[in-house]
């Protein structure tokens, strides 16, 4: 945080959708539109920091939180499950605010964010305008477990035995888990997909896919030499810029 001092954070808890506690912070602004920020797979809330800051500074409400099983909050990850109601449950959260425009809510995700906010947004209507950033179009897509692994790396967090487990243990079906077969349902409100070209961890065709399948008005930024976690992290130009730019004609700030 002190590489930002514009940001003064409200710690907060709310329950998530099964009743965890998940730990947040709201960053006030200005103009009552308020700007969800969900970030990625193994993260927590203080990579989204630099946006964040951008947000805040263009006069933004903007509030993070740490998701189920990471940083501060409990649970357990289920790769975009129950995530995905834990964003609806953010949006109960602020608009029980009253320095939060219930109209004009927006959301921003990263990698497994973005693919719980896609699909929370597809079930949600109350979010006006979304970001995917680097978004997988499916849970298997991104995960990419190989039959070979049942064998030479049974115990890899990423192989079939072990997404197995986690299905069992959680009670979630990863083929479901689907974003590219939802998307389309955010129409008519406006959709921004960003990935990167050299992005290894989660490939730029989870983005075309994605995009192929969203309604209009949708909109898709591929930059060649970005990696993944460049963006969010405000190492690629006009990031910033083009995020807030997105907000303030989507969410109606003058």
């Amino acid at each position: 945080m002190s590489d930002f001092p514009r940001l003064r954070p409200v710690e907060v808890a709310f329950p998530g959708s099964d009743g965890i506690r998940l730990a947040g912070r709201f960053f006030g602004g200005n103009n009552g539109a308020t700007v969800v920020l969900v970030h990625g797979y193994g993260g927590n809330q203080d990579e989204m920091l630099p946006v964040a800051d951008a947000l805040v500074g263009s006069d933004f409400n903007v509030f993070t939180y740490d998701t189920r099983g990471c940083g501060r909050s409990g649970g357990d990850v289920t790769f975009g499950a129950l995530e995905t109601d834990d964003v609806i449950s953010v949006i109960d959260y602020l608009e029980a605010r009253p320095d939060v425009d219930r109209a004009r809510i927006g959301a921003l995700g990263f990698s497994m964010g973005a693919a719980s906010t896609v699909m929370a947004a597809a079930r949600d209507p109350r979010i006006k305008a979304v970001v995917d950033d680097s978004g997988w179009a499916s849970a298997y897509g991104w995960l990419r477990p190989e039959a070979r692994d049942v064998l030479l790396r049974p115990h890899a967090p990423f192989s079939p035995l072990s997404l197995k487990f986690v299905e069992f243990r959680t009670g979630i079906h990863l083929n479901a888990l689907r974003p590219v077969d939802v998307i389309a349902r955010i129409n008519p409100r406006p959709i921004l997909l960003i990935h990167g070209g050299s992005d290894t961890a989660v490939p730029p065709t989870e983005g075309d896919r994605n995009f192929a399948a969203a309604g209009p008005p949708k909109q898709l930024w591929l930059i060649p030499d970005a990696k993944h976690g460049d963006t969010i992290q405000l190492v690629v130009a006009d990031y910033a810029d083009r995020v807030v730019g997105f907000f303030r004609q989507h969410l109606s700030v003058e």
